[in-house]
């Protein structure tokens, strides 16, 4: 059995306009719609009342506070919403913040703790 014989060339190809593969978009954005100054101009127009960053900012010291409000101690918390020890001492520190759904079970399970720390005005 013989071995393929690879043959190397050194010219170059001339490089070639991309091609459009889709189509053209023939519809004009909505006024306010997309990224750039037309969506902050219509969050200034508009005057948007609910800014998520100040309470994004705060959630991690409020689940914290709701956990250390629950639960004794951080196994506790690990059994009570089936999460690993680690997990459970991130949240209790507030290093990490919960998936949608465990914050969705402390809603359901503990509505009225749940709106103390989590509501509007909370600490």
């Amino acid at each position: 059995m013989t071995k393929p014989h690879i043959v190397a060339s050194s010219r170059v190809q001339p490089a070639t306009a991309p091609v459009q593969k889709s189509r053209p978009n023939i519809f004009a954005p909505a006024p306010g719609a997309g990224r750039g100054p037309a969506r902050a101009a219509h969050r200034r127009v508009h005057g948007w009342r609910y800014d998520p960053q100040p309470y994004r900012l705060e959630f991690l010291d409020r689940w914290a506070a709701l956990i250390q409000h629950l639960f004794v101690t951080r196994e506790d918390v690990a059994s009570g919403f089936g999460v690993t020890f680690q997990t459970a001492c991130n949240w209790w520190d507030g290093l990490n913040r919960p998936s949608g759904d465990k914050v969705a079970l402390a809603a359901i399970t503990w509505p009225d703790d749940f709106a103390r720390f989590m509501g509007e005005g909370a600490q």
